[in-house]
């Protein structure tokens, strides 16, 4: 119940789920003064973050913190380990494993083992379900899967499969490396959620982290071109994609507040202990 409330709760602050509850109220409250207020600010909100201007300010924001977070120069590690997400399990009528928008991460993993020659790739991902019966295994297993297809042994290949969010791939990978031995992984993830996955493992304290980005949503700012009218215009408009991307970043800092508020709290009761 705990998960599924970690869910369904944060779709009340996220742009679409916020700006549809302000129009709620204000539509139930259409009687009163602030009725229109508040029906006015749910869609302001969706319109605002709607905008490809206002999405690719959020997630140039965390992609170029990602950029800063990777070394020059990438030294040999213990492990390349790949978070889940970007895949999709080998469900008919699918005839196998097949690669989303964040399938980057698996591949860009499979890159860096091969440089790699001493080191175990890591795969990672629990299978999150709310439905009954659902068959996929996994996301650590099918992404194995797909890395054996991509010419990757499978005895070199670690499965990471208990973990639903980034804190428990946090906890779960320090716990396989304690026993493994490992003192420095090299940790693959999309570029806009690098920055809250380094925060999170670092937390941990338990291995050296090396922070590898990939899956990048857009150019950096000074590939992307000069504004036109034409191009202005169509920032302004609102549009579903450009409502996704501010959706991600506005998850990825909720993300890392609550990881934040929860180092404080652990660090609080052990000073109180």
């Amino acid at each position: 119940m705990g998960f599924l409330l970690s869910k369904l709760l944060p779709l009340l602050v996220y742009p679409l789920g916020l700006g549809l509850a302000l129009g709620v109220a204000g539509l139930l409250g259409r009687r009163r003064r602030w009725g229109p207020w508040l029906g006015g600010a749910g869609l302001g909100v969706i319109w605002l973050f709607a905008m490809p201007l206002t999405s690719r300010q959020l997630i140039w924001g965390l992609e170029e913190r990602a950029v800063a977070l990777m070394p020059a120069e990438l030294p040999q590690a213990d492990a390349v380990v790949v978070l889940g997400g970007g895949l999709r399990p080998p469900l008919p009528p699918r005839a196998g494993v097949e690669v989303a928008e964040g399938g980057d991460r698996l591949l860009t993993g499979v890159r860096l083992w091969r440089r790699q020659p001493t080191a175990l790739l890591v795969t990672s991902g629990s299978r999150v379900s709310f439905t009954s019966g659902d068959p996929a295994p996994p996301e650590a297993d099918w992404a194995r899967d797909l890395a054996v297809e991509l010419g990757v042994p499978r005895e070199r290949i670690l499965l990471n499969p208990l973990s639903r969010t980034t804190a428990e791939e946090a906890r779960h990978i320090g716990e396989l490396a304690e026993r493994r031995g490992w003192r420095r992984i090299l940790l693959v993830t999309s570029a806009y959620h690098l920055p809250r996955a380094v925060e999170t493992f670092r937390r941990e304290g338990r291995l050296e982290v090396i922070p590898v980005a990939s899956d990048f949503q857009l150019p950096a700012r000074t590939q992307f071109g000069s504004a036109t009218a034409a191009s202005l215009a169509l920032d302004l408009l609102p549009n579903a994609a450009a409502l996704e991307l501010s959706t991600v970043a506005v998850k990825e800092h909720l993300g890392s507040l609550t990881y934040a508020l929860r180092g404080l709290q652990r660090t609080s009761r052990q000073l109180g202990s």
